[in-house]
């Protein structure tokens, strides 16, 4: 599986497959972006055409989420397929990271 990682600004786009194969570079490009964003920046994670979300994928959205709060910066999840909303409720990972309406 493959994924493409599109970052324009503070938004970052997301397509294909976010699984074991593919985290890793997922996780490695949004600590860099958090990480030199400045304090009160808004990053915008598009989901939109992402096929499928893995619990290593799960892991990696938290793991961001966390260190984006950890440097006040707020990391907001857009465009979510259903099957994405589904797994992040299931989880209940929709009640811990930030959605966009």
């Amino acid at each position: 599986m493959s994924l493409a990682i599109t970052v324009n600004g503070s938004r970052v786009e997301l397509s294909g497959a976010v699984d074991m194969e593919t985290t890793p570079s997922l996780r490695a490009e949004l600590v860099d972006l958090i990480n030199t964003a400045g304090p009160g920046t808004l990053l915008r994670l598009d989901l939109g055409e992402v096929t499928l979300l893995d619990s290593s994928g799960l892991s990696a959205l938290l793991a961001a989420h966390r260190l984006a709060s950890a440097r006040d910066v707020r990391l907001q999840l857009s465009a979510l397929p259903r099957h994405v909303q589904r797994t992040l409720s299931i989880t209940g990972l929709d009640e811990v990271l930030y959605i966009a309406a």
